[in-house]
């Protein structure tokens, strides 16, 4: 009777398995391969064999670290339909890599590279801004750090990759480092958040790459700080300030008015300094925006 048990169980057994060897086999999972859309774009690409490998291997170590697929496939498609090669795009995808894994905002890096790319600037020097950015970046984390690590609040949840980017950003267009300090050392002494200090570093930028000098600039923005300038009062002085520049006003003549408009604005009351007034959305100085 037990022998007559155990055969028919050993059938069903021995079934199963011939059955699941006729099975396909299951897809490799997501870590174990790149997203299919850079599977597509490198299937049709004019890479060799082993480019495509090694670009493969490359988006699998930044999928591991963290990077999105949608960006993945966003830089490798376009890339790829832009005649990069293996080379540079592993490159592109190594700096994104390293700012992740420093703790540092990789959007902007992202970002940089698919604009780039959707602009048809050449290859090497998306390379070299990417990279530019990304040593931005890790540039203006002591400054930030060291206003969060004074007492200043954040604000907004965003607002320590906000500032890193912004810093960075104007560290670019060659705003001063010292400027820089003094402008955070402002808000803080105002009891402002690092989302005030954020938005009166994009109006600094602004202001610099207006053609104001960084002096003058820093001058304007730190009124504005006193004054208890939000959001919107920012926005509203760069636009005039934009209009004063396509009319072909002097500078002088800019910085002086500027300045008027802090002085006769009616906002920074003594009651409402010290709170995170800002605004709705980014305005002329924002942050830049997705390359899709």
């Amino acid at each position: 009777m037990k022998n007559r048990t155990v055969f028919p169980t050993l059938l069903i057994v021995l079934g199963a398995a011939m059955a699941a060897a006729l099975l396909p086999a299951a897809p490799v999972s997501a870590a174990g391969s790149p997203p299919n859309g850079v599977a597509q774009a490198l299937e049709r690409s004019s890479l060799s064999a082993s480019e495509r490998a090694e670009v493969a291997e490359r988006v699998r170590e930044a999928a591991r670290a963290g990077i999105p697929s949608e960006d993945l496939e966003i830089i490798i498609g376009r890339g790829l339909d832009r005649g990069v090669d293996a080379a540079t795009l592993g490159s592109f995808l190594d700096t994104a890599v390293r700012t992740k894994q420093q703790g540092l905002p990789v959007r902007p890096v992202l970002d940089r590279v698919q604009q780039g790319l959707s602009k048809n600037v050449p290859p090497a020097r998306i390379d070299a801004a990417s990279k530019r950015l990304a040593g931005g970046l890790e540039k203006a984390r002591p400054l930030v750090d060291g206003l969060l690590q004074g007492g200043m609040a954040p604000g907004s949840g965003d607002a320590r990759e906000a500032a890193l980017e912004s810093v960075a950003r104007a560290e670019e267009q060659s705003v001063p480092d010292s400027v820089l300090r003094a402008t955070g050392e402002k808000v803080r002494a105002q009891g402002q958040t690092l989302t005030q200090f954020e938005r009166t570093v994009r109006t600094l930028t602004f202001l610099n790459e207006a053609g104001m000098p960084s002096e003058a600039a820093s001058r304007v923005v730190q009124r504005g700080v006193e004054h208890g300038f939000t959001e919107r009062d920012f926005g509203k002085l760069e636009r005039n300030v934009n209009e004063m520049v396509r009319q072909g006003r002097s500078m002088d003549e800019i910085v002086s008015a500027a300045e008027r408009e802090i002085r006769e604005s009616r906002g920074g009351a003594p009651e409402s300094r010290g709170r995170d007034r800002t605004g709705g959305g980014r305005e002329a100085g924002g942050r830049g925006g997705r390359g899709r």
